[in-house]
């Protein structure tokens, strides 16, 4: 009867003092920063220079009469 009635005590003992112990959890997520920096100026000065030089090339002749 007396280990009952201790067991009984230590269960509520243990639910008592369950209701006070607090968990936090706290996760902390910094931003990511990310430059990014596209040079297109270098490509498209190439490929307009090709397409242009393909139209110099296939044009020989200018009329001026036109």
């Amino acid at each position: 009867m007396k280990s009952t009635i201790a067991l009984t005590s230590l269960a509520l003992v243990a639910i008592a003092s369950s209701g006070c112990i607090n968990v936090r959890t706290h996760s902390s997520f910094d931003p990511i920063y990310m430059n990014l920096t596209i040079d297109l100026r270098v490509k498209l000065q190439k490929e307009l220079a090709d397409v242009f030089g393909d139209i110099d090339a296939a044009s020989t002749t200018v009329n001026e009469s036109e």
